[in-house]
């Protein structure tokens, strides 16, 4: 069942994200309008909305179904959470190496108020040792870029 829905959910977030955006962004930020809008009438209709939504999700469908049989089993969709699961890890690891500016492996109040604002901003209750840094080990679950039982690595 958990298979399905995360199936579903999916398939069906293209058309969310197309219905959740800002009604009126600005100008710069229409892009997507006119990616949308097939018909130039400078509005997005609700079929312009849902071909785009099912076109992304046949893409979505298309790049989860590995062995091209026209199905998703749940040893595909496993291996399509897992590899994105190790892409947002790569993309952790490097962004906590480019902030660690000294390579101590750990994150000083200044390193992250450089290169890491939103973790500044929580900087002081994340700092669970009171050291002024604050290593891998202190970063809640699911916000880790390493492994607990390890040093970070350099």
């Amino acid at each position: 069942m958990k298979t399905l829905s995360f199936a579903l959910a999916l398939l069906a977030a293209p058309l969310l994200a197309v219905a959740s955006d800002d009604p009126a962004p600005p100008a710069a930020e229409t892009g997507w309008m006119q990616k949308l809008d097939k018909d130039g009438d400078g509005l997005v209709s609700r079929a312009e909305a849902e071909v785009a939504a099912s076109e992304r999700a046949l893409e979505r469908f298309d790049a989860i179904d590995a062995n091209k049989d026209g199905y998703v089993s749940k040893d595909e969709l496993d291996a399509k959470k897992a590899e994105r699961s190790a892409a947002i890890k790569q993309r952790a690891n490097e962004h906590w190496k480019s902030a660690d500016t000294d390579g101590d492996g750990m994150i000083s109040k200044e390193e992250a108020e450089a290169g890491m604002p939103m973790l500044s901003r929580r900087f002081d209750s994340l700092d669970a040792n009171g050291d002024g840094y604050i290593s891998r080990d202190e970063m809640p679950a699911g916000k880790r870029t390493g492994p607990r039982d390890q040093p970070p690595t350099q």
